[in-house]
């Protein structure tokens, strides 16, 4: 198997993304509550995702992925995305920061659910990296569609 050049495996992820919904208006306190509270399950995996990545366990982060964006960019794809890009992004992690930002988001396949815009923080004690997890509805469960690692998005990274 030929290799895949990393700004293409970052576009093989970014595939599976059409976009996010603004999040609430500052100050709109009922619409981040109910963001919250709706969004509870999806963090939920995409936390467990994180720890799973921060372990280094390839299986266990590939058995959390949308089977939609899987088969859309190929399984030995996505395998060798997360081998070469996304687990060892994660390599020099300790944990998820504090700042968290929310949004709404739809991938390819129009499955609805929910953007982590996250934080991680460093072993050595290095500056954090912006890292982002997106988190859909797929078939009645959460899984996760997409994860772009150290890409700062601006008014979304805090």
């Amino acid at each position: 198997m030929r290799p895949i050049p990393l700004f293409t495996l970052q576009a093989l992820l970014l595939a599976g993304l059409l976009g996010t919904a603004p999040a609430p208006a500052a100050g709109d306190a009922g619409g981040e509550l109910q963001m919250a509270q709706q969004s509870e399950p999806f963090r939920e995996l995409a936390e467990a995702f994180v720890a799973r990545a921060l372990a280094g366990e390839l299986a266990a982060t590939q058995a959390m992925l949308s089977r939609a964006m899987v088969e859309r960019s190929g399984e030995a794809n996505v395998r060798h995305a997360l081998a070469a890009q996304i687990l060892p992004f994660f390599k020099s992690g300790l944990a998820i920061g504090n700042s968290r930002t929310i949004t709404r988001t739809t991938d390819a396949s129009g499955q609805q659910g929910f953007a982590f815009y996250l934080w991680l923080t460093l072993r050595d004690g290095g500056a954090p990296r912006p890292f982002t997890v997106y988190v859909v509805d797929e078939a009645g469960q959460a899984r996760v569609a997409n994860i772009v690692p150290d890409r700062l998005v601006p008014g979304r990274h805090r």
